[in-house]
This record gives structure tokens, sequence and C-alpha cells, in this order.
């Protein structure tokens, strides 16, 4: 079952059994075909997903209809947690869409409902507290990748970082990413 998938995910916060009992409750597994969406642009965002299979991107069109891609997500990775934490603190609609690359399956949970858990494991705020260390960091390193001066030096950047980035997504995507045109992402690929 799916929640062996979040035992060994979250090892390191060693659930109990009355937690796992509880936590299996507000678990459901989604499946969602190519170019569907787990948010979309203007939505709340009111559900967390944890990719076990498949990839998705998150972007955001510009004034051209021009995607302008601002996040990675594939299973087994510290990108596997698909949700848009600044709408959820924010309380607003997400600025951003959530797209399938390829077929994926994720298990879903409804935040109202871990909030819920909260009153009763108080300790589950550290939860979200590790889930969202990775998502934290992954903001401040596309931050400094954005400031690099040059292209060679964003693309060593994410290598260094996320080099599976690489094998599982069109350079263009890549490029987009990046803030720089996808010819200047290919000659650069090209003399690395």
């Amino acid at each position: 079952m799916f929640i062996n998938h979040i035992i060994e995910k979250f090892a390191h916060f060693d659930l109990s059994e009355e937690e796992l009992k509880e936590t299996r409750k507000i678990l459901h597994l989604e499946h969602f075909k190519r170019n569907s969406f787990f948010l979309k642009k203007g939505e709340c965002s009111s559900r967390i997903g944890l990719l076990i299979k498949g990839l998705m991107y998150a972007y955001n069109m510009d004034s051209n209809e021009e995607e302008h891609v601002h996040g990675f997500f594939y299973a087994a990775s510290q990108h596997d947690v698909v949700f848009n934490y600044e709408a959820y603190i924010q309380n607003s609609p997400s600025e951003v869409s959530y797209k399938c690359y390829q077929d994926a399956t994720m298990i879903v949970l409804d935040t109202k409902k871990v909030k819920e858990l909260y009153e009763q494991f108080p300790r589950f705020y550290q939860l979200e507290m590790l889930i969202m260390q990775p998502q934290f960091l992954q903001a401040l390193s596309r931050s400094k990748m954005l400031h690099a001066a040059s292209a060679p030096e964003k693309i060593s950047l994410l290598k260094a970082q996320s080099p599976e980035i690489f094998k599982l997504f069109p350079s263009a995507y890549i490029a987009s990413y990046l803030g720089i045109h996808r010819n200047t992402f290919n000659r650069a690929m090209h003399k690395l």
C-alpha cells in the first residue's frame, strides 16, 4: 500500500502507529494523465501531492501565451512534493499551474484535514516544516541561478544541484526555468 511510501519518505520523522493510522485516513491515491493539472493558476492551494510516479512541472503564462517554467517535480527525489506553499500561506489563488509532463501518480492530502491532525498530533507542525524545507532551499537555489552572470554558470549551478533534470525534461523547459533563451541554452550546453 502507498502508506509505505510515506513511511520511507519520512523515516527520519519516526511516525508512531497511531500517527500512521490517522494519516492513512486522509491519504488517497490519484492518477493523472499527461497534460492534466494538479493545480491551475487562479485556484486555491488546498492539496499536497507526493509524486510517486511520473513527471510534472510548474509554470505561468506570459501575455504572449508562452510558458515560463518555475519548477520541476519527479518521484523519489527532493523534488517529489507538489504544493504551492506560497499560495497556501498567503491564502491566495495560485500564480502558477502544476501540469503533468507525463502520466503521473500521487499520494494526495487535503490541507484542511492535515491541519485537523495538528490538534491531535502537534508535532505534525514539524512534518510540515520538513516538507517545506526542500521547497525553500530550491527557491534559494533558483534565485542564485537566475542571478548568475552567464548561461553556462546558470546551467552549471543547476547541473550541480539537480543533474537528473537534464535527463528528464526537454531543454526548452530547462532554458525557461533558468531564464535564458533556448538557443542560448543549446549553445551553452555545447560549450560545457
